[in-house]
Protein backbone atom coordinates (compact mmCIF):
# COMPACT_ATOMS: atom_id res chain seq x y z
CA UNK A 1 0.00 0.00 0.00
CA UNK A 2 0.95 3.40 -0.60
CA UNK A 3 -0.45 7.32 -1.09
CA UNK A 4 -0.14 8.42 -4.50
CA UNK A 5 -0.60 12.23 -5.86
CA UNK A 6 -3.70 12.90 -7.56
CA UNK A 7 -2.86 14.00 -10.79
CA UNK A 8 -4.72 14.17 -14.48
CA UNK A 9 -4.02 9.97 -14.85
CA UNK A 10 -6.23 9.81 -11.91
CA UNK A 11 -8.41 11.99 -10.61
CA UNK A 12 -11.26 10.63 -12.35
CA UNK A 13 -10.42 7.45 -10.53
CA UNK A 14 -10.48 8.99 -7.09
CA UNK A 15 -13.33 10.97 -7.62
CA UNK A 16 -15.94 7.82 -8.60
CA UNK A 17 -14.53 5.89 -5.39
CA UNK A 18 -17.42 5.71 -2.82
CA UNK A 19 -18.33 4.67 0.58
CA UNK A 20 -21.91 4.65 -0.25
CA UNK A 21 -23.36 0.68 -0.75
CA UNK A 22 -25.42 1.67 -3.93
CA UNK A 23 -21.67 2.80 -5.77
CA UNK A 24 -22.92 6.31 -6.25
CA UNK A 25 -20.20 9.04 -5.46
CA UNK A 26 -22.23 11.45 -3.76
CA UNK A 27 -20.73 15.24 -2.74
CA UNK A 28 -21.78 14.37 1.12
CA UNK A 29 -21.64 10.81 1.66
CA UNK A 30 -21.81 8.84 4.85
CA UNK A 31 -19.53 9.55 7.51
CA UNK A 32 -17.54 11.76 4.88
CA UNK A 33 -16.95 14.52 2.18
CA UNK A 34 -16.66 13.39 -1.39
CA UNK A 35 -13.39 13.32 -2.45
CA UNK A 36 -14.20 15.89 -5.61
CA UNK A 37 -14.95 18.05 -2.53
CA UNK A 38 -11.88 17.47 -0.96
CA UNK A 39 -9.47 17.93 -3.68
CA UNK A 40 -11.46 21.28 -4.68
CA UNK A 41 -11.35 22.45 -0.97
CA UNK A 42 -7.40 21.74 -1.25
CA UNK A 43 -7.32 23.89 -4.17
CA UNK A 44 -8.54 26.99 -2.65
CA UNK A 45 -7.29 26.38 1.05
CA UNK A 46 -3.70 26.52 1.73
CA UNK A 47 -1.79 23.73 3.56
CA UNK A 48 -3.77 20.67 2.36
CA UNK A 49 -2.18 17.65 0.89
CA UNK A 50 -4.99 14.95 -1.18
CA UNK A 51 -3.43 11.36 -1.73
CA UNK A 52 -5.12 8.65 -3.54
CA UNK A 53 -4.68 5.26 -1.55
CA UNK A 54 -3.08 2.64 -3.56
CA UNK A 55 -3.06 -1.03 -3.17
CA UNK A 56 -1.84 -3.09 -6.16
CA UNK A 57 -1.76 -0.76 -8.45
CA UNK A 58 -5.57 0.04 -7.99
CA UNK A 59 -6.51 3.10 -6.11
CA UNK A 60 -8.71 2.15 -3.41
CA UNK A 61 -8.70 5.27 -1.74
CA UNK A 62 -8.57 9.29 -0.38
CA UNK A 63 -6.87 11.14 2.31
CA UNK A 64 -6.65 14.68 3.26
CA UNK A 65 -4.36 15.92 5.50
CA UNK A 66 -1.88 18.73 6.82
CA UNK A 67 -2.30 21.95 8.73
CA UNK A 68 -5.33 23.81 8.52
CA UNK A 69 -5.31 27.77 8.48
CA UNK A 70 -7.78 28.74 10.52
CA UNK A 71 -6.89 26.62 13.81
CA UNK A 72 -2.77 26.16 12.94
CA UNK A 73 -2.91 22.68 13.60
CA UNK A 74 -2.27 19.66 11.76
CA UNK A 75 -5.43 17.49 10.86
CA UNK A 76 -6.20 14.17 8.72
CA UNK A 77 -9.52 15.81 7.71
CA UNK A 78 -10.54 13.23 5.10
CA UNK A 79 -10.20 9.78 5.41
CA UNK A 80 -11.68 7.07 3.15
CA UNK A 81 -11.90 3.72 1.65
CA UNK A 82 -13.89 2.35 -1.26
CA UNK A 83 -16.97 0.43 -0.18
CA UNK A 84 -15.70 -2.37 -2.08
CA UNK A 85 -12.38 -2.67 -0.45
CA UNK A 86 -13.91 -1.54 3.39
CA UNK A 87 -13.08 -4.12 5.91
CA UNK A 88 -9.94 -5.60 4.83
CA UNK A 89 -7.76 -3.68 7.47
CA UNK A 90 -6.52 -0.79 4.88
CA UNK A 91 -8.02 2.12 6.64
CA UNK A 92 -5.57 1.47 9.96
CA UNK A 93 -2.88 1.13 7.59
CA UNK A 94 -3.43 4.08 5.70
CA UNK A 95 -3.47 5.99 9.30
CA UNK A 96 0.23 4.86 9.79
CA UNK A 97 1.33 6.01 6.63
CA UNK A 98 -0.18 9.58 6.85
CA UNK A 99 1.17 9.17 10.93
CA UNK A 100 4.26 8.51 9.10
CA UNK A 101 5.00 11.29 6.71
CA UNK A 102 3.17 14.06 9.64
CA UNK A 103 6.33 12.66 12.34
CA UNK A 104 8.68 14.23 9.91
CA UNK A 105 7.08 17.50 9.82
CA UNK A 106 9.06 19.44 12.81
CA UNK A 107 6.42 21.51 13.96
CA UNK A 108 4.05 18.15 14.26
CA UNK A 109 3.77 17.77 17.80
CA UNK A 110 0.15 16.67 17.74
CA UNK A 111 -2.88 15.58 15.01
CA UNK A 112 -6.09 15.98 14.93
CA UNK A 113 -9.09 14.35 13.27
CA UNK A 114 -12.70 14.26 13.77
CA UNK A 115 -15.85 12.12 13.09
CA UNK A 116 -19.49 11.28 13.34
CA UNK A 117 -20.36 10.19 16.88
CA UNK A 118 -22.03 6.98 15.29
CA UNK A 119 -18.90 5.49 13.24
CA UNK A 120 -18.06 3.33 15.68
CA UNK A 121 -15.71 1.43 12.84
CA UNK A 122 -13.72 5.08 12.91
CA UNK A 123 -13.96 5.54 16.15
CA UNK A 124 -12.27 2.28 16.82
CA UNK A 125 -9.63 2.67 14.55
CA UNK A 126 -8.84 5.91 15.62
CA UNK A 127 -8.42 4.78 19.23
CA UNK A 128 -6.76 1.31 18.37
CA UNK A 129 -3.59 3.77 16.32
CA UNK A 130 -3.39 6.20 19.69
CA UNK A 131 -6.41 8.85 18.87
CA UNK A 132 -7.82 10.03 22.09
CA UNK A 133 -11.63 12.10 22.07
CA UNK A 134 -10.91 16.04 23.36
CA UNK A 135 -14.17 16.08 24.82
CA UNK A 136 -15.11 18.68 22.13
CA UNK A 137 -17.37 18.72 19.08
CA UNK A 138 -16.32 20.03 15.93
CA UNK A 139 -19.40 20.84 13.42
CA UNK A 140 -21.36 17.91 14.59
CA UNK A 141 -18.26 15.84 14.53
CA UNK A 142 -16.17 14.40 17.48
CA UNK A 143 -12.60 15.53 17.65
CA UNK A 144 -9.70 13.19 18.53
CA UNK A 145 -6.30 14.17 19.36
CA UNK A 146 -2.86 12.42 18.86
CA UNK A 147 -0.13 13.41 20.51
CA UNK A 148 3.59 12.91 19.49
Amino acid sequence: MKLIEINKDNWLRTVLLTTNEDGKATVVEKFVASNALSIVQSIYETGWTVRGVEVDDKIIGFTMYGLDEDTKNYWICRLMIDYTCQGKGYGKEVVQLILDELKQLDDCETIYLSTEPDNEVAIKLYESVGFRKTGNINEGEEEFILKL
